[in-house]
């Protein structure tokens, strides 16, 4: 299976107050550490953004740098350039997530296996931003997105999507803290002190 992961950047950052991207995360950018974790594991990974040069400078010649394709900045408008770009099963993934493990992308894109997507429901939440979908779900995300919807959650509805509960990640050894993200400056301390990366 081809391991594909796209790194949505496409994010305001506004109650962070910058670009989370660019954060100093143990001792480089966030998009950095993170894109650096999947390449050694052997992941393709592309960087999805609106503006593709500003990250050029942190991030190695291994990670692809893909436009989005839409005026609109939201979280659909990236998945749908994810899955155009790759053209096969991917594993979207937003910067501000640095806790999530190799072992479990790959987990959730072998869980796709016939769906459309495959989609954690960790802790009583989903997290559709830190999710795969395979090439059977452009077409209908490409409709919501025309008909003027942005709303992630209702393309999902529409999809054959499994919903990988606590216990399928605590079968990998893995609890719900590797779905915690950065929001504001002051996860940044959190992150360094309690979660294991």
């Amino acid at each position: 299976m081809l391991l594909n992961v796209a790194l949505l950047a496409g994010g305001q950052s506004r109650r962070f107050g910058s670009d989370k991207a660019l954060a100093n995360f143990r001792g480089k950018p966030l998009i950095e550490y993170i894109s650096e974790k999947f390449i050694r594991e052997g992941f393709n990974v592309s960087v999805i953004s609106k503006d593709v040069t500003k990250y050029l400078n942190v991030l190695s010649g291994s990670v692809e740098h893909v436009e989005d394709i839409f005026e609109q900045q939201c979280p659909l408008a990236g998945i749908i350039t994810a899955l155009r770009h790759f053209r096969s099963p991917v594993f979207v993934i937003s910067t501000d997530a640095p806790a999530v493990p190799s072992e479990a992308v790959k987990a959730v894109l072998n869980a796709l296996d016939g769906y459309d997507a495959a989609v954690p429901d960790a802790d009583g939440k989903i997290h559709p931003l830190i999710a795969a979908y395979a090439p059977s779900c452009l077409d209908i995300f490409m409709k919501q997105f025309e008909s003027g919807n942005f709303r992630l959650r209702d393309a999902l509805a529409s999809l054959n999507t499994i919903y990988l509960d606590d216990s399928f990640f605590s079968s990998l050894g893995f609890d719900s803290s590797i779905f915690s993200n950065i929001n504001r400056r002051e996860d940044m301390e959190l992150f360094r002190k309690n979660i294991s990366l």
